[in-house]
């Protein structure tokens, strides 16, 4: 069960991911970078950074980067990639069970369920990493500075 909930965990409460520290550090970049920028004074920067030293999940730094664009995803965007994931995984689960049932009757067929798992799956891979790009782009603009 513990490796069915690290594998769904990410579609299913991506805000409850634990921060890593390279999380961390391109959230303190993101920080100081936002500092730079004038979108922040150096107290605020300050209170957000001892707010980050608390934050342990990636929902957390929705507080921390409260009222800074683009520092996180957005959390109707989160929301989206939970009930799509939600809903494939039912339907994956639905389409599976009534084939064994088919052919525990004798209507084998091939895995026609495949062609929509897949299909729904690709969704669900777009919303995914779309979500995931908020993090990938913080990393790849802190490495750069």
């Amino acid at each position: 069960m513990n490796s069915l909930t690290s594998t769904l965990g990410p579609l299913l409460s991506p805000d409850e991911l634990p921060l890593t520290a390279s999380d961390r550090q391109t959230a303190h970049a993101r920080l100081d970078s936002a500092v730079h920028q004038g979108a922040l004074t150096s107290h605020q920067a300050t209170d957000r950074h001892d707010q980050l030293g608390a934050a342990r999940t990636r929902g957390e730094l929705r507080n921390v980067f409260h009222g800074l664009h683009d520092a996180v995803p957005p959390s109707g965007l989160t929301l989206a990639l939970r009930i799509v994931s939600a809903g494939w995984l039912l339907v994956c689960v639905m389409q599976f069970l009534i084939w064994v049932i088919l052919a525990v009757f004798g209507h084998f067929d091939g895995p026609w369920w495949l062609w929509s798992d897949l299909g729904l799956g690709l969704g669900v891979a777009v919303l995914w990493w779309t979500n995931e790009s908020y993090h990938r782009k913080s990393q790849l603009s802190a490495v750069g500075r």
